[in-house]
């Protein structure tokens, strides 16, 4: 009797096991991550790492390379940082902080980002879900002295996108983005809310090296730009972000070596702000320094950490 007991639990045991395997199965499987890092050159990509994992970022831009040697092509210019650190406590939701230092014509701004990001949708191997939907956030904390706001809220500024990507091949991801930034105080003539739209992608050119491009396009100006200003009409932007930068990435650290226009490195900054020229006015014009080759050289690095 004992042994009939044994044995029926036993089949018991099996079949249950079984029949969870079964299910898994059936289960559609998510696809592998169409990039490698949550940081895609300037923007973010669609990746939210897996549940208890920890991300430390370190984002660097040196100057622009307009000087030549004279500042070894913006390597002893005046640069910008940002650390930042996230964790995902669940799967497809990441939560985190950013420290950063932006530079610019008036001094140099400090600081402190507040971020979310949640994976919507997730591919799949079979195309059941032919894409990713991933939705990022931050909010942005001014730190300079409070004689600079007439406000506590005026130092706040927001930063939202949905990012649409897909994995294509093996070889090759590629990912659109919606982008809207807000800024709950601004100069006269200036506006409050930009919109944009990007497009990134990825090529894995070896086991861990990939070329990254990254184009990101406003679609309003600031209101200064229609208005006799002089100059001003021509420099407030915002103006379109082009990058490349090639990858290096293992399982727990990604590598960057940028080359793009924008230089701050929080995004709402970017997307409103960047007032360096692209296209044809790349280069120097009629003697204007404004005009000068102005893209930058800089990196991003990522460690993982699981727990």
């Amino acid at each position: 009797m004992k042994r009939l007991t044994y044995f029926l639990f036993a089949l018991f045991i099996f079949l249950a096991v079984a029949a969870r395997a079964q299910e898994e199965d059936e289960k559609p499987r998510p696809q592998r991550k169409a990039f490698e890092s949550a940081v895609l050159i300037d923007n973010q990509s669609d990746v939210v790492n897996t549940a208890k994992t920890l991300e430390w970022n370190i984002q660097h831009r040196f100057g622009t390379v307009e000087n030549g040697s004279k500042d070894l092509w913006g390597v002893f210019a005046a640069s910008n940082i940002r650390l930042g650190f996230t964790y995902t406590p669940i799967e497809k939701l990441a939560v985190g902080f950013g420290l950063s230092k932006i530079g610019n014509r008036t001094g140099t701004n400090p600081f402190i980002d507040l971020d979310v990001k949640y994976k919507i949708l997730t591919q799949t191997r079979e195309n059941e879900m032919p894409v990713n939907l991933t939705f990022y956030g931050n909010m942005g904390i001014d730190t300079r002295d409070k004689s600079k706001f007439d406000e506590r809220a005026h130092r706040l500024s927001y930063f939202g996108q949905f990012i649409l990507s897909r994995r294509i091949s093996k070889r090759f991801s590629i990912q659109g983005t919606a982008m809207m930034s807000h800024f709950n105080a601004v100069d006269t003539l200036f506006s409050n809310d930009i919109f944009g739209i990007g497009l990134g992608a990825r090529y894995k050119v070896s086991s861990q090296g990939s070329i990254l491009l990254e184009w990101t396009e406003p679609l309003n100006k600031h209101d200064i730009n229609s208005t006799s200003h002089g100059d001003l009409m021509r420099r407030a932007g915002p103006y379109r972000n082009i990058a490349i930068a090639y990858e290096i990435a293992t399982s727990a650290h990604a590598f960057q070596i940028t080359f793009g226009i924008y230089r701050d490195l929080v995004q709402q900054y970017n997307l409103a702000y960047n007032s360096t020229y692209t296209a044809q006015d790349l280069f120097n014009a009629n003697g204007n320094d404004w005009y000068k080759f102005q893209y930058a050289v800089g990196f991003n690095m990522t460690r993982l950490w699981g727990f």
